[in-house]
C-alpha cells in the first residue's frame, strides 16, 4: 500500500460507486486522505452515472484508526491545528451534502474519526468484529468534531458513556445504540450485504432518495460553523502539554 495512504473509486454498471480508503497505519487519515475523500464524495455526488456510493476500507481488519497520529504531533499552532480537524470536519460535511445515499460497511475496528464515518452513513453495516472507541479525552483532547454526527445518530446519553469512558465497545453495543443498521459474521457476509443494499437503492429515484436524505438531515444546516467551531477547540486543545505527552506516549505503545 502507498505509505501516503491510497483512494479507489469504481463504478458498477448498475450505478454503485464504491470507494475504498487505505492508509498502511490501520487505515488513519492524514490531511492529504481526508481532502481527497471529501472531493470524491462530491464529485460523486455531482456524477450522474452514480446512483449510489458503498464507502468502505482497505484491508480485513481496522476500519479507521481516526487521525494520522504524526501529524497531530507536527501541529505547532491553532491555525495548523484547527485546519487538520477541518479535515474531518469537511468529510462529515460532504456525506451530509451528498445527494446520494451512503452505505458504509465497517469491517474492523473503528476509532474517533472512523466512528464519525459511521455515524454520518445513510446505513451502517459491520461485522461481528467492528469494536468501536472514542480515545479522544483519554489524549487530552475530546471528540468535538465528530459529536454533532454521533448525537444525531445515538443520542446524546449513548454519545456520552462511548466519550467519557473511553473504553471498546463491541458492535452489537452499537447496534444497539443505533450506529450500525446490521451486524455480520464475516467480511464476505457484510460486503454481499452492503452491495446488494447500494444495488437495490441504485434503482430507486434520484430525485426521491436526494429528497430523503435531504429530509433525513433536517435540523443539521447549522453544522459548517459549528463543525468550524468544534476543530477550533480541538485544534486548540492538542497544542496543551497533556495532548502532546498523551500523544507521545500513545505513540510509542
Amino acid at each position: 500500500m502507498n505509505p501516503n495512504g491510497q483512494l479507489l473509486s469504481q463504478l458498477t454498471p448498475a450505478g454503485v460507486r464504491t470507494i475504498t480508503f487505505g492508509h498502511p497505519a490501520h487505515n488513519s487519515f492524514p490531511t492529504q486522505q481526508l481532502q481527497a475523500l471529501s472531493a470524491a464524495l462530491d464529485s460523486a455526488s455531482q456524477d450522474d452515472e452514480t446512483r449510489s456510493i458503498l464507502l468502505r476500507s482497505a484491508g480485513e481488519r481496522t476500519f479507521c484508526a481516526g487521525a494520522n497520529i504524526d501529524e497531530l504531533l507536527a501541529i505547532t499552532d491553532n491555525t495548523s491545528g484547527q485546519e487538520f480537524f477541518m479535515g474531518f470536519a469537511n468529510l462529515l460535511l460532504a456525506m451530509r451534502r451528498c445527494t446520494k445515499p451512503i452505505v458504509v460497511a465497517v469491517q474492523g475496528k473503528a476509532i474517533g474519526g472512523g466512528v464519525g464515518i459511521a455515524a454520518a452513513a445513510d446505513y451502517c453495516m459491520a461485522t461481528e468484529a467492528a469494536s468501536i472507541k472514542l480515545s479522544e479525552l483519554a489524549i487530552a483532547i475530546g471528540p468535538f468534531v465528530i459529536l454533532p454526527a454521533l448525537v444525531r445518530k445515538m443520542g446524546v446519553a449513548a454519545t456520552a458513556e462511548l466519550s467519557i469512558d473511553t473504553e471498546w465497545h463491541d458492535a452489537a453495543w452499537a447496534k444497539d445504540k443505533g450506529l450500525y443498521q446490521r451486524v455480520f459474521a464475516s467480511n464476505e457476509e457484510l460486503f454481499t450485504a452492503a452491495t446488494a443494499l447500494a444495488t437495490k437503492l441504485a434503482t430507486y429515484s434520484l430525485q426521491a432518495t436526494a429528497e430523503l436524505k435531504k429530509a433525513l438531515w433536517h435540523g443539521t444546516n447549522h453544522w459548517p460553523s459549528l463543525l468550524e467551531e468544534r476543530a477550533e477547540v480541538s485544534g486548540r486543545l492538542v497544542l496543551t502539554e497533556d495532548a502532546k505527552k498523551a500523544l507521545s506516549t500513545f505513540k510509542r505503545k
